[in-house]
């Protein structure tokens, strides 16, 4: 747990809006205001969605610029009871300064160091698992040439293919003038029970403290793609070559076809279905089956294919 005093002092681009607020606690970062933990930092570089996100209960503070934050007081917004900020030139590349700093010189992000492997597992003799913060439940089969990254966590009955990569770096780049910052990977990965992994899938780990998630019951055929934060729900089938991308939550039940990709931060509800190659940019309600490219309603997209041939 750190205070903004702390952090100012870490990073002394930043500094403290109000010292009365100075001592106000942080126990996480994240720029996904919808899996938010308690007492979270995020980064802000609008009036609107430093509104938005001063609003939740679970973030502490916010990094933002002091340009954005004479705006918000101008228009007669105030600061809430209880929260901070924190003030930056250009709040998005010292956010993830911040962030990299925070964990590649620190403990903020470590967790505990309890590896396990539970009874009855059959592991590959090829297979690749770290040797911290690796925690397999029983029966689980791992095949050989299986890569698992620390911060991992396998249920019970899980089955994982040859060629598959648990828990690596996701892509996360940010550019800044003529360089290209690598945004580090603190996080982990949850896969559920009973979760069947075919050959060559990759899942990302998270960028922050949380896991990307893998839910019971789900079943990924070959070359299937999550990416860092998103959210898998559980007895979800993804077709060979699907990709979710980073910080989308995908509901219960949800059927993803061959080759489909699912566009970042956005929410597929429970019992949607996406047809083969759909490119996925808006959210999908519950139960809803969507086609094409861009993906829309499978009866408009049906209708337009009638109309043009």
């Amino acid at each position: 747990m750190l205070t903004l005093r702390d952090i100012a002092h870490i990073a002394p681009a930043l500094d403290c809006a109000d010292n009365a607020h100075a001592h106000i606690s942080v126990q996480a970062l994240t720029f996904d205001v919808r899996n938010l933990l308690p007492e979270t930092l995020t980064y802000a570089g609008g009036v609107g969605y430093l509104r938005s996100v001063l609003a939740h209960d679970n973030v502490a503070a916010v990094l933002t610029s002091r340009a954005t934050l004479e705006a918000f007081t101008k228009q007669g917004f105030v600061l809430p009871a209880g929260k901070g900020i924190l003030l930056s030139d250009a709040p998005k590349r010292d956010f993830f300064l911040l962030h990299n700093h925070l964990a590649e010189k620190t403990d903020f992000y470590t967790r505990p160091n309890e590896s396990s492997i539970g009874a009855g597992c059959k592991i590959g003799s090829l297979a690749s698992i770290d040797a911290q913060n690796v925690v397999i439940g029983e029966n689980v089969i791992i095949e050989d040439f299986v890569r698992i990254g620390a911060n991992t966590s396998i249920g019970a009955g899980s089955i994982i293919r040859s060629g598959t990569v648990i828990g690596g770096d996701g892509f996360q780049f940010m550019r800044e003038n003529d360089t290209i910052l690598k945004i580090a990977h603190a996080g982990g990965v949850s896969i559920g029970a009973d979760v069947e992994l075919q050959a060559s899938c990759m899942v990302d780990k998270h960028i922050f403290g949380g896991n990307t998630v893998i839910g019971n019951m789900t079943k990924c055929a070959d070359g299937v793609h999550v990416a860092h934060c998103a959210r898998v729900g559980e007895r979800c089938l993804l077709a060979a070559g699907a990709i979710v991308l980073g910080s989308t939550v995908i509901g219960n039940d949800v059927w993803i076809g061959p080759g489909a990709i699912i566009s970042n931060e956005l929410d597929v509800e429970d019992a949607a279905f996406i047809t083969l190659g759909a490119v996925v940019t808006k959210n999908i309600a519950r139960g809803e089956k969507v086609s094409g490219n861009f993906a829309i309603p499978h009866s408009r997209f049906l209708e337009h294919m009638r109309s043009i041939r």
